[in-house]
């Protein structure tokens, strides 16, 4: 029992998370505003919901492969989130107008 309400804890806080990114990518307009929000509910939200699966089902072989696929989250979902911002700030000529980046030239 107790597992149970751990794993439904656990996969709770998953979707909640995931659906607060929904939201948050409506709200925002600029494209690395909705990246940075994506990119969160990406790792944190799937991270949460497979542990919540993982504690559900308990450690088998079924398990190993959702920690495989955390790792993956974990190492994957970054990455592609710094290419993103990286090309956008690269084809996007008004990103500092966009960004409000306040440059300091003495530095």
């Amino acid at each position: 029992m107790i597992r149970l309400i751990l794993s439904a804890l656990f996969i709770f806080a998953g979707v909640n998370v995931i659906i607060t990114a929904l939201v948050g990518n409506y709200r925002f307009s600029y494209v690395l505003n909705r990246m940075q929000v994506g990119a969160t509910a990406d790792t944190m939200g799937a991270i949460l919901v497979l542990i919540g699966l993982i504690i559900k089902i308990g450690i088998n072989m079924i398990s190993i492969k959702m920690i495989i696929m955390i790792i993956f989250f974990w190492v994957a979902s970054p990455v592609c989130s710094h290419f993103l911002a990286r090309t956008e700030a690269i084809a996007n000529e008004d990103i500092l107008d966009e960004c409000e980046v306040v440059r300091h030239d003495n530095i």
